[in-house]
């Protein structure tokens, strides 16, 4: 699980103000193509020289094997309060994102769910959301206990102005940790619902959040799919869950076409087709939105000084018709051998 935190450079619900895995690794142990035992970084915050550890950290395993993490500890902040913002639509909803941003807050944790999801979840946790809002906000600040004050008060008057209609605060840590239940059990809630779903990972700018779930209620409409929004607002990392039979096969097509619709919808409001989950197999055609010829070569020439073989991974990060190209030689990489390629 760590391991695959390093190689995808995971984020999660408080990176907002507490910033994604590479921001927390200092050092790490790693197998290489060769077999080699490599040692990047150390126990200090910084170390001189190329920053490898950070190169390697979100790589996707196409680099090396980690078997060993060294990260960085963080005090436990003197005081904590959570909030639950509740408004009538989603649109409320996401623009007081940006508004609380505006403010000049950073929340350690700004969470969103929309009506037909939070429904999902209450009914499967009792996590005490109510069922007949548009939208919620999970909001955790923390720090010192007179700044945390400050900020919570501040925070509910921005939810007040951009039309909530409640702003409940949890009483104690009992409270607290069931609010973060309905949040942490989201995804399987959904299981009530689907026998499988389809999660995405695109990107946004928060001021871009309105829009893009607008377009995400239209893909659902155009494709005939029931799709969640349960997401990490505060970064404007998506998550829409969209929801499906797999044993239906013209509906995995039409899954599939609609995670490519929202993410090619994601780049052009100038986001990015992963946050947090990686590129992998899934969306490995989908880089040149992102990327020119010229930003993949670099890349590849990067993995090559170490994996030049492609036998870590292979086929993985890259756009296949490209790794065909620069390997010359479809013998050398087992997946473009099994694609013919």
């Amino acid at each position: 699980m760590l391991g695959g935190n390093v190689a995808e450079n995971s984020g999660g619900p408080h990176t907002l103000a507490s910033g994604v895995t590479v921001n927390h690794v200092t050092g790490m142990t790693v197998v290489m193509p060769s077999g080699e035992v490599v040692r990047f970084g150390g126990k200090a915050a910084e170390c001189s020289g190329y920053d490898l550890t950070g190169f390697f950290v979100g790589s996707e395993g196409t680099v090396g094997i980690v078997t060993e993490i060294i990260v960085k500890l963080l005090r436990r902040p003197e005081r904590v309060a959570t909030l639950l913002a509740i408004f009538e639509t989603i649109d409320d909803g996401a623009r007081t994102v940006s508004a609380i941003t505006a403010a000049g807050i950073t929340p350690a944790a700004l969470e969103m769910l929309d009506g037909w999801t939070l429904r999902a979840v209450e009914a499967a946790c009792h996590a005490g959301y109510p069922l007949d809002a548009g939208a919620v906000l999970l909001i955790e600040l923390e720090g010192l206990a007179e700044q945390v004050e400050e900020q919570a008060e501040a925070v509910r008057e921005v939810c007040v102005q951009q039309k909530a209609r409640e702003v409940r605060r949890a009483k104690d840590e009992t409270e607290r940790a069931l609010l973060w239940k309905g949040r942490k059990n989201a995804f399987a809630a959904m299981g009530r619902l689907a026998p499988s779903y389809y999660s995405q990972d695109g990107v946004v700018p928060r001021t871009r959040i309105p829009a893009v779930l607008q377009f995400i209620g239209g893909v659902a409409k155009k494709h005939g799919l029931r799709i969640g929004n349960i997401f990490h607002a505060g970064d404007g990392n998506l998550h829409p869950l969209i929801l499906f039979d797999p044993r239906d096969p013209k509906q995995l097509e039409l899954v599939q076409q609609a995670g490519r619709d929202i993410l090619e919808y994601c780049v052009s409001v100038g986001g990015s087709i992963t946050g947090e989950h990686g590129v992998g197999l899934e969306k490995r055609d989908l880089m040149p939105l992102l990327f020119t010829d010229e930003d993949l070569d670099v890349m590849l020439s990067l993995r090559n000084a170490f994996n030049a073989a492609g036998v870590l991974n292979p086929g993985k990060l890259f756009p296949t018709t490209r790794m065909c190209a620069e390997t010359r030689g479809s013998s050398r990489n087992p997946v473009l051998a099994a694609e013919g390629m």
